[in-house]
């Protein structure tokens, strides 16, 4: 059973799923690009103190470097995989749309846990609490992308499963 027919959201509005699948694998070649940048920006000296960022309490000399590098090469793959995407919607092979399902709902996982890290460890200040919600809506949107995606594999999944019909009983 298909979960969404179309795509429709506050950036991409689209008809029908595949056209929608392709603007959703741009928008992660992008967000991975400008996460890659201000991952990039930390890993150099740069500002690093506050409770939205990814790499907050993170040793500068050690740790950071050592996450951060982690972080880049995860988005460089989630990029090859959104490219890797857009290759599968235009040869219908569902099995190329598995690597950008994993690797993206893994990247929503993490939104849910540093949300919750958020909450748990900084509860007392009102900010981290509203970092943590905003973090929630960006991952609420990145469920939904990866249900448009997942949706489009079900309509491949349905269109390549073998109707076998019983002429003898």
């Amino acid at each position: 059973m298909v979960l969404l027919d179309s795509c429709w959201s506050p950036c991409i509005w689209t008809d029908n799923l595949k056209s929608g699948c392709r603007a959703i694998a741009f928008y992660t070649v992008a967000m991975s690009i400008v996460l890659c940048t201000f991952i990039v920006f930390d890993m150099c000296g740069g500002d690093s103190t506050q409770l939205y960022n990814p790499l907050f309490e993170a040793d500068v000399r050690y740790s950071m470097q050592v996450v951060g590098s982690l972080l880049i090469i995860y988005f460089i793959l989630l990029s090859a995989f959104a490219i890797l995407l857009c290759f599968g919607l235009g040869k219908m092979n569902r099995g190329m749309m598995l690597p950008w399902l994993i690797t993206f709902g893994i990247a929503c996982l993490f939104q849910l846990i540093f949300g919750l890290w958020l909450i748990g460890g900084y509860y007392i200040y009102l900010d981290a609490v509203l970092y943590a919600f905003i973090d929630w809506g960006w991952m609420a949107y990145n469920i939904y992308c990866w249900l448009v995606v997942y949706s489009q594999y079900q309509v491949f999944t349905k269109m390549q499963s073998p109707n076998i019909e019983l002429l003898w009983p």
